[in-house]
């Protein structure tokens, strides 16, 4: 963090990830919308998702649809990005053998706009990144990349911020808040990673883990975001399993300083119990619509008319 702050009122930024809502398995939508009301409290200028906002976006279109409807509960406009359970999993991480397809992509698109998006804002430039195409091969992996190397050439001296789903590494351990025994990323993440820190951007921020941490390489900030839907069980290396969103203040200096909330009125659920004798969350038993319809009653009510056209 910086150790001083300049005297005008920061922008006000709010990330949430891994929202996981469906309109069949509506497991965490009571979370959603207590992380919902606690946001809107703050009156954020922005909210930034960093994907996996569905169940199974990749073959339902009604969780897309859902998803899409509960970003209109939000009192500020809302810039989203795509994850591997909205659009599919890229090479080397395929546990579902739900492949990134042009297809999976178009349909996002036609939905929430563009899977990459550039925000000049409070004297900031706001990147946001679709990590799901790293290492697919597909022809917009190289059309992302390129295009990344030209919205970073022309920031004009302005601190930039990087959002995208996946984190850019993993760590075994801190020291001193820096990662340590680092499991080094490899291909066109190597090449993404080596961009952003060359460009010194000012912070990276990622979701999928389902847990918090902010670490520093040089002068960049790693930031994961906490997951809203439910905890990780996962061990592998660090970060702090929570339920929660992060709440960014971004000074036009490039000082920013980020806090991990935890609302009021989240539930941690087991997703053992929740599977049943699934595999996967995707084949689960449809859960109560109950918080569903809470959902889509509260977006008739209150839905915001001024959201992103990104």
């Amino acid at each position: 963090m910086a150790e001083s702050r300049p005297d005008t009122s920061p922008f006000r930024l709010i990330q949430i990830s891994d929202t996981h809502l469906s309109d069949r398995q509506g497991f965490f939508v009571a979370n959603y919308l207590a992380a919902a009301a606690s946001i809107n409290s703050l009156r954020p200028d922005l909210v930034v998702h960093t994907g996996d906002l569905t169940v199974n976006g990749v073959e339902r279109v009604p969780d897309l649809d859902f998803a899409l409807a509960a970003n209109r509960v939000f009192s500020a406009p809302v810039l989203s990005l795509p994850g591997n359970h909205d659009v599919g999993e890229e090479p080397g991480f395929a546990m579902m053998a739900q492949p990134v397809t042009q297809e999976r992509l178009d349909r996002y698109r036609d939905r929430f706009g563009p899977d990459r998006w550039v925000r000049d804002l409070a004297g900031w430039r706001l990147l946001g990144l679709n990590s799901q195409l790293l290492g697919t091969g597909l022809p917009e992996e190289a059309v992302q990349l390129q295009w990344l190397e030209g919205v970073l050439e022309p920031a004009d001296g302005r601190p930039v911020g990087v959002f995208l789903h996946k984190p850019m590494f993993f760590a075994r351990k801190i020291v001193a808040g820096r990662p340590a025994e680092i499991i080094a990323p490899a291909g066109s993440r190597a090449r993404l990673l080596s961009l952003l820190l060359r460009r010194r951007v000012c912070f990276v921020a990622s979701g999928h883990l389902h847990k918090y941490l902010d670490v520093r390489i040089g002068r960049t900030r790693f930031v994961w975001a906490p997951a809203t839907a439910y905890r990780a069980g996962l061990r592998l290396g660090t970060g702090v399993p929570m339920l929660g969103y992060l709440d960014y203040r971004l000074w036009p200096d490039g000082s920013f300083d980020v806090r991990a909330m935890r609302p009021e009125g989240m539930t941690l659920q087991k997703l053992g119990k929740l599977k049943q004798d699934a595999a996967f969350l995707k084949d689960a038993p449809r859960a109560s619509s109950a918080d569903v319809q809470r959902l889509r009653a509260l977006v008739k009510q209150v839905g915001n008319a001024i959201q992103s056209t990104q």
